[in-house]
């Protein structure tokens, strides 16, 4: 066993630097990372290990989906056993993140090589080179109403309400303004935030049914910001841009 980790080992360092395969050409691994020679082997020797672990990876990052899917472009048994992939794209349908429940969420890593010791002892998916992660995820109107209120019992907002139409959100509820109890309305749209927030911003705002100044939006729609988090994800995704439509938001990398 001692000889076939180390000749495993001499087999990684020589893939590093000499790989003619496709993926190696031009994509930048982060200096210092060399694939544990074990670990190098044993998936050489059950490649079904990959999609186990990235399953109950893929766990750690979502909560409780109805279903989950995980679809592997392998290049060769060798890239493989070093953890690098072409393409590894990931179905999920009515999971949890953050508390929020999403229809469906879609996460694609392209041209990626995986950190193997990471992923098969620990369960974690921990990219080691700079590679394209997409994400397209989708949340309907009612479960995102569901989550408001349960968010907004800790930041002393009643009864609020998110109501989605094509290219507009608009928010409701009652909140204490200074001493005051006061109902507010809101319209406006989505922004992404740091790639990992999604936020509110109000074009317009009436309290009490009397339309307000802009500068007196802050102070109200921030007890609700950020309305969605995805900074819980292990790695970073490429959001670009979020679309409204009736009953539901798409938070998605692929812009129209």
């Amino acid at each position: 066993m001692k000889k076939i980790g180390i000749l495993f080992f001499f087999i990684t360092l020589l893939s590093i630097i000499t790989s003619t395969s496709v993926f190696a050409k031009g994509v930048e691994i982060e200096e210092n990372y060399v694939p544990d020679p074990a670990i190098t082997a044993m998936i050489a020797s059950n490649p079904q290990i990959i999609d186990s672990k990235l399953k109950s990876a893929m766990l750690h990052e979502i909560d409780d989906p109805a279903s989950i899917t995980i679809d592997i472009t392998h290049i060769s048994p060798q890239d493989t056993a070093l953890g690098r992939f072409k393409r590894i794209y990931v179905y999920a349908y009515r999971s949890t993140v953050e508390n929020v429940v999403i229809e469906t969420a879609k996460i694609e890593f392209l041209n990626v090589c995986l950190n193997t010791k990471k992923l098969i002892e620990n369960e974690k998916i921990r990219p080691v080179n700079k590679c394209v992660i997409n994400m397209d995820i989708i949340v309907k109107e009612d479960d995102l109403n569901i989550f408001l209120k349960k968010k907004t019992k800790k930041i002393k907002v009643d009864n609020p309400k998110v109501r989605m139409t094509p290219n507009n959100l608009e928010l409701s509820g009652s909140t204490k303004y200074g001493f005051v109890k006061v109902e507010f309305w809101a319209r406006g749209n989505f922004s992404v935030k740091d790639q990992k927030e999604i936020w509110f911003h109000a074009s317009k705002l009436k309290i009490n049914r009397v339309s307000m100044p802009r500068n007196f939006v802050g102070s109200i729609i921030k007890k609700i910001n950020p309305l969605l988090n995805f900074r819980k994800f292990s790695f970073d995704v490429n959001l670009e841009q979020i679309k409204l439509t009736d009953g539901q938001i798409r938070i998605t990398s692929f812009p129209d």
